[in-house]
């Protein structure tokens, strides 16, 4: 085992003050760099006009080199209302995050315009709108990037500058044109943005007295660090780094530019232990770098993504090569080292697992789990390639995959994957057709497939197959809405600077919403199965086997939140059928799961690529709780909804090899988008080697069974129940919630009830 690093004395200062740098005047730069853009060139293409957006914002916009610090740049936060149909307030503490909400008014009249006044198109997407408002869907557009940072290390700004100059002598249309010089614009713009770092350091250089080196960590003094800055900013001005320092600098800087263009939901990082790896390897064998000053070099871009809260920036680390090895390496090792030394929320940490995984990988994994903060998420290699090449991608590609957000898939650099296009609130769906439609939280009413009264429902298979049929009546209808919404993104909100990070965006002189990368993959999610499957479950007991209620009793119960009977609550609530338990409940989990998976097989989004299923919830299921009224389960109005692909809160008695038993009843290759199982496991469990073997056990058997996603939170109930009383005392708390990490505190109280109310298991 190689000795253990700690968190220096530099690293802890840049920890503590990296917060401090937040400007509220910084957030309306963008938005306002992109409006005098577009004024200033009312005849250009939008493409052109949001590359003149994109160049303005880097030439307006704050830079900074903080003290101390050991990289150049600064994550600031922004408003997105103009290049996204979104609402982004500017009066918000630019320390915490923005409010985002889609702009659905503008985004269903932008796409009605190109629906030449089709009434049926029109009338659907109204109906979309309407449930996206009540949140029977949940619908987000993007910034859920993983840009091709690998390809700009090996080319830099300049060279791929160069590419597109030499496409420009190829261009056979107007628009193609019009393309290569919204590249232009935008790789002028970079080159020019890393060019003003470089007058920075110079311009603090002359200011720097010949202080002392207080820190004697091997970087030196203010004035050392500011020229060693200089010297990698002026080498990537203008051609690819060539060591690991310049590699990380570049990286920073391209990571921050994403951030002028793209909304900071999902900005992912990739394979960053794999493609930076070259570089570190190339200098610890000439002697220029220290595994010890790497690690420092790590924290310190760490930090510098911590500054965005809630962002849920992933990086990928492990995995296999393209010979199908494992690719553990010592950047691997440091960056799990710096997530567990630094416990900070953002980045997400993902891990590749494999079967020839070292032992050494498994223990450093094992130490971030003892953390509690829900890091890393342990994802199987063989079952997530599976399910990628069956959405099209190639074995020459899928090796090298990354995830995007929380736990989508997508290959860095070659794939434009929308994976938040929409999300289907399950629960809700059944209250709907038990009430013709009626919205009772809400007060509106939808259009059904099934308008029967629920009194002429007689028996449970009838019920299932009516439910069954609303499933695939609203999937189909929400698909066919989101080609007509694509159609309207790729005319009218290009991604220029993605674009030029997208492999062969140039070579076909296409953006990136227009279809110009190799793969563009659309995601439809569930949420609230195990809420759904369960009331079902009680539905049948309680009103057909049992016959204790009739099925128009039941739904006045509901309407009345179980209010004046409670004996019949605390019966559906505790003694009925539950999901999670390795019963024959969970095939019908199964069923609705496939019967999504089947639909969507069959429909190509608007670019021509897949739609792929999710089975993860972020933290909308709490969000979509709050807007469900009670459910056959003794769910209660406004409570959340079970939570990913796992059981409801608390349901899940077994232990957690029935629940594994329970969610591999599906074929996770199925679930393209990704998926997520948590796992709450007694903080003591990890105290002896006993625990850690037990847990490795629970782990690999999950994998061998078919399981694609796990992730492990060791974090006591009587611990967050203490932070909800007292969350000035537990600042720091950072727990998992579904695919993301989050400080506890600053999670809404739907969310941490719900993450309290998890079933904490032992062995």
């Amino acid at each position: 085992m190689r000795a253990k690093r700690t968190v220096t004395k530099r690293i802890q200062v840049l920890k503590e003050n990296r917060k401090k740098y937040a400007s509220k005047s910084e957030i309306a730069v963008r938005d306002n760099a992109y409006r005098e853009a577009i004024r200033q060139h009312p005849e250009a293409s939008v493409e052109e006009q949001h590359a003149f957006g994109f160049a303005n914002t880097l030439m307006r916009k704050k830079i900074l080199i903080p003290e101390d610090d050991l990289l150049a740049g600064y994550l600031f936060q922004y408003s997105y209302n103009v290049n996204f149909p979104m609402i982004v307030s500017e009066d918000f503490d630019p320390a915490d995050r923005a409010k985002f909400q889609m702009d659905m008014d503008r985004e269903i009249r932008e796409t009605k315009e190109l629906c030449d006044d089709d009434p049926a198109a029109m009338k659907e997407l109204d109906e979309f709108a309407d449930a996206v408002e009540v949140w029977l869907i949940k619908h987000w557009h993007s910034g859920h990037t993983l840009a091709g940072y690998e390809m700009l290390l090996q080319n830099g700004f300049e060279g791929l500058r160069q590419r597109v100059l030499q496409q420009q002598e190829f261009c056979e249309s107007d628009r193609e044109k019009m393309t290569i010089r919204a590249f232009l614009t935008v790789l002028d713009a970079c080159v020019g943005y890393v060019r003003r770092y470089r007058l920075e350091t110079e311009r603090q250089i002359a200011c720097a007295d010949t202080e002392e080196d207080v820190y004697q960590d091997g970087f030196g003094n203010r004035k050392n660090c500011l020229m060693r800055m200089r010297k990698a900013l002026k080498n990537i001005e203008t051609k690819a780094p060539e060591s690991f320092y310049e590699a990380l600098q570049l990286l920073m800087l391209a990571n921050e530019m994403m951030y002028c263009e793209n909304i900071p939901s999902g900005i992912s990082l990739g394979r960053i232990d794999q493609y930076l790896y070259s570089f570190y390897k190339r200098d610890v064998e000439c002697g220029v770098l220290s595994y010890e000053e790497a690690g420092m070099l790590l924290e310190t871009f760490w930090l510098k993504c911590s500054c965005q809260k809630k962002a849920y920036q992933n990086l990928t680390l492990g995995g296999c090569d393209a010979s199908g090895k494992c690719s553990v390496n010592d950047l691997t090792y440091l960056c799990l080292e710096s997530a567990s030394g630094l416990r900070v929320d953002q980045p997400s940490v993902n891990f590749r697992w494999t079967d020839d995984m070292p032992e050494e990988a498994w223990q450093a994994v094992l130490e971030l789990i003892r953390t509690g903060m829900g890091f890393p998420a342990l994802l199987y290699d063989p079952c997530c390639m599976k399910a990628q090449m069956r959405d099209g991608i190639s074995e020459e590609d899928v090796w090298n995959y990354g995830f995007v957000g929380c736990v989508e898939m997508a290959v860095a650099g070659k794939e434009n994957a929308l994976t938040e296009a929409a999300r289907l609130n399950l629960p809700k769906l059944l209250n709907l057709m038990l009430r013709n439609g009626k919205d009772l939280c809400n007060k509106k009413t939808f259009e059904m497939k099934h308008k029967e009264a629920v009194s002429s429902i007689k028996t449970y298979d009838d019920l299932e197959r009516m439910y069954l049929e609303e499933v695939e009546d609203w999937v189909r209808r929400i698909l066919r809405n989101l080609n007509r919404i694509g159609a309207m993104y790729a005319s009218k909100y290009p991604l220029p600077y993605l674009s030029v990070l997208t492999e062969d965006c140039i070579s076909l002189k296409k953006d990136v919403m227009s279809g110009g990368a190799r793969y563009s993959s659309m995601g439809f999610n569930l949420c609230g199965v195990a809420t759904a499957v369960d009331s079902l479950a009680a539905i049948r007991e309680v009103v057909f086997e049992k016959q204790m209620i009739t099925l128009e009793e039941f739904v006045n119960v509901l309407e009345q939140d179980f209010e004046g009977n409670e004996q019949f609550y605390r019966f559906v609530n505790s003694r009925t059928m539950k999901y999670g338990n390795d019963r024959d409940i969970d095939l019908l989990a199964a069923k609705i799961e496939t019967l999504v998976s089947d639909i969507l097989k069959e429909y190509r989004n608007y670019w021509g690529g897949p739609y792929r299923l999710g089975l993860y919830s972020v933290e909308d299921h709490a969000i979509m709780g709050m807007h469900t009224g009670a459910t056959a389960d003794g769910r209660k109005c406004g409570e959340s909804l079970s939570n990913s692909s796992g059981a409801s809160q608390g349901k899940d008695v077994h232990g957690p090899t029935a629940l594994i038993n329970s969610v591999t009843k599906f074929p996770m290759e199925l679930s393209g988008n990704g998926m997520v199982l948590d796992v709450k496991f007694t903080p003591s469990l990890l105290d002896e080697e006993t625990g850690s073997l037990a847990l490795r056990s629970v782990i690999e058997t999950y994998f061998r069974k078919g399981g694609m996603e796990v992730q492990i939170s060791v974090v006591s109930g009587e611990t967050l129940r203490a932070a909800q009383k007292k969350p000035e005392d537990y600042a720091d708390l950072i727990v998992r919630v579904s695919g993301f990490s989050a400080y506890f505190c600053s999670l809404r109280k739907a969310t941490q009830d719900e993450i309290i109310k998890r079933t904490e298991h032992t062995m």
